[in-house]
């Protein structure tokens, strides 16, 4: 026997089998199926009693805001053909037979669905959450001043010289490549360090005077945010709130980068895969030019904010970002 409500819902009656799933209503505009689970056949008297279980599978909504106006249609029909019904207790599954919410309609409510409780929590999908937030718990940064040496022609560099490194020697080559820029020493050459013995001529990046290596600043416009015999970082007005990290190398007299970029991005947008992909790509574009090897290997260091002020000013970082290809 076959019924139809129009547009909306399609009924077929299945051939009568023992202890079978009866499926009692089909839609297919909405794609939902509706069974009742273990009786002997189709006709009323094997399923009809005044609570009637319903499986409702959905082969396409996920929300079980489709049975709004879906349940009370089949609670009509079933009224009709199972007079003392009132409830009709349900559970909404997907194909594979997960449940996405369960409920019950009663004739009093003129068969609206109600959902369980635990149910509606079940049925939404939890938002992704951020990464755990992380205490700044470095301790305050080294803040001994820099020494400061002028060359023979008046421009000045600035580093750090420690007892350790009596006996050795900084030869700063002069020419066209380096300049004096307000005083500083600006610019990139290859330098002689003599120290223990060995004769080492590796290229540094003089910029506002601090010699820097592994990247080249040529005329870019950064800002030195904070410097100490710890650690250098720079600022780029290209992306704001990004930062290059060079820890200090007391054998070489310079600021070494060595991979490691630090970068703003509030806790809770991390919760966004997307958000996290895009603002690394950010950096890697504003930093990219200036990396001397093209081939190293990136850590981006997400933080809520730079702490200049601490010895690490990635301190408190929830999300570190690995093997950044640049």
């Amino acid at each position: 026997m076959k019924y139809w409500m129009p547009g909306v819902i399609a009924l077929m009656a299945m051939p009568a089998v023992h202890a079978a799933n009866y499926r009692l209503v089909y839609s297919p505009s909405q794609k939902l199926e509706v069974f009742i689970d273990d009786v002997k056949n189709n006709k009323p008297a094997s399923w009809c009693a005044k609570n009637i279980p319903l499986r409702i599978v959905s082969a396409k909504s996920r929300d079980a805001a489709v049975l709004n106006d879906f349940l009370p249609r089949v609670g009509n029909l079933l009224e009709k053909q199972c007079a003392k019904a009132t409830q009709l207790p349900w559970t909404l599954t997907d194909k594979s037979g997960a449940t996405l919410a369960s409920g019950n309609a009663s004739k009093n409510r003129k068969w609206q669905p109600e959902i369980a409780a635990n149910a509606a929590a079940q049925s939404t999908e939890p938002a992704p959450a951020p990464p755990p937030a992380v205490a700044v718990n470095s301790a305050p940064a080294d803040a001994s001043p820099a020494q400061v040496f002028t060359l023979p022609q008046g421009c000045k560099f600035r580093t750090y010289w420690g007892q350790g490194n009596a006996g050795s020697a900084l030869f700063i080559p002069s020419g066209d490549a380096l300049q004096c820029v307000d005083g500083w020493l600006n610019g990139s050459s290859a330098v002689t360090l003599q120290q223990g013995g060995k004769t080492l001529t590796p290229s540094v990046s003089f910029y506002q005077g601090y010699p820097l290596m592994n990247i080249d600043v040529a005329t870019r416009p950064l800002k030195v945010v904070s410097a100490n015999a710890q650690r250098l970082v720079l600022a780029n007005p290209q992306a704001a709130g990004s930062y290059l990290l060079l820890p200090f190398d007391a054998k070489q007299h310079a600021w070494i980068f060595n991979g490691a970029l630090i970068a703003e991005l509030p806790r809770l947008e991390a919760a966004d895969a997307e958000r996290v992909k895009q603002r690394v790509a950010e950096v890697q574009a504003a930093w990219q030019p200036l990396l001397s090897e093209r081939n190293a290997t990136l850590t981006v260091r997400l933080v809520d904010k730079l702490v200049a002020d601490r010895a690490d000013p990635a301190s408190g970082s929830y999300l570190s970002v690995n093997n950044v290809a640049h």
